[in-house]
């Protein structure tokens, strides 16, 4: 009797260890197979943190299991991991696309799974309409476009809104033509209005209108209110923010600008000197240097993650791919 006992126990405890293995294993399959959910920036507001909201609900895990089971039968050295990044920029992608029509995409890596998912129709479409109430449109087009211009608008996008993380090197290079983002930052103080009337998705969902515009105010008080001092990144879980200390330097260049445009008409004669161009080019290239440069664990790199993208070039497949 105590034999039958000491197997029937063994026999319950080895099916107890294979029963909680394979719910531990599902779990933790379950958490690494799908991407994270995308946070507000810190300077959201109600309607910004809306949108957010509405986007998480919008999308489904569903999304990503479909995709994936198809593109692992044609890139099969792609790994879980990779899938998993390339997701969570797809979605920061589709984020900022739902926002500011027309937005180009500039990674290949990042626009390959988004033809995918743009096969699944019906779960594609679904999400676009529970997420804006219309389609994010892709525009193919033959031939790669250089796109310094627009380049620079989803750079300011992309750094209000979102970190720089370890994945961020999908995108290539940021910030790397510093005129561009010059006529950016005058656009945004002279005609915020002009910005959101042409970019805005006005026939989408309102929270849509009204999160760009909150963004183009939140970036033009941080134009109008510098005192000529750079402001730091945001340390987050994941990352660092830099919103609030990119348009901080753009601040401090129109700062330096108007401090140059009186030192020249106090020395008209040509006597004396000015300093801060090389002051502004090293915060400049600080930034730089910083954005393109993070690694996991360390507070800033010295090179760049990599990646096949070039900085001002939309994917091979499309420019101007989002409507």
């Amino acid at each position: 009797m105590e034999i039958f006992l000491y197997f029937g126990a063994v026999v319950l405890i080895t099916m107890s260890i294979s029963l909680g293995a394979k719910l531990i294993y599902r779990v933790m399959g379950r958490k690494y197979f799908y991407s994270k959910k995308l946070t507000a920036p810190p300077y959201a507001d109600l309607e910004t943190k809306r949108l957010f909201q509405q986007f998480n609900r919008a999308w489904s895990g569903k999304f990503e299991k479909t995709v994936n089971e198809r593109m692992k039968q044609v890139k099969r050295n792609l790994t879980n991991s990779e899938l998993r990044e390339r997701w969570y920029e797809l979605k920061k992608f589709l984020f900022l696309a739902g926002i500011s029509k027309g937005l180009p995409m500039f990674s290949r890596e990042v626009d390959e799974l988004w033809h995918f998912f743009l096969e699944e129709k019906e779960l594609y479409n679904g999400f676009c309409i529970d997420f804006i109430g219309e389609q994010i449109k892709h525009h193919p087009h033959e031939t790669p476009k250089h796109l310094p211009n627009e380049r620079a608008w989803f750079d300011l996008l992309y750094l209000s809104f979102f970190n720089v993380t370890s994945h961020t090197y999908l995108w290539g290079e940021f910030i790397q033509n510093k005129k561009e983002h010059a006529k950016w930052t005058a656009h945004i103080l002279n005609d915020s209005e002009g910005i959101c009337k042409s970019f805005g998705r006005h026939s989408s969902n309102a929270a849509s209108v009204l999160t760009l515009t909150a963004f183009l105010k939140f970036a033009r008080k941080q134009l109008m209110q510098t005192d000529g001092i750079q402001a730091n990144r945001v340390q987050r879980s994941d990352g660092y923010w830099y919103g609030t200390a990119l348009f901080s330097l753009y601040g401090c260049n129109i700062v330096y600008e108007e401090i140059k445009k009186e030192y020249s008409t106090t020395y008209s004669d040509g006597s004396g000197s000015f300093a801060t161009t090389s002051y502004q080019d090293e915060e400049w290239k600080e930034i730089i240097t910083d954005v393109n440069g993070f690694e996991v664990g360390t507070d800033a790199g010295t090179s760049s993650g990599g990646g096949d993208s070039d900085s001002g070039s939309s994917c091979s497949s499309c420019s101007g791919c989002s409507s």
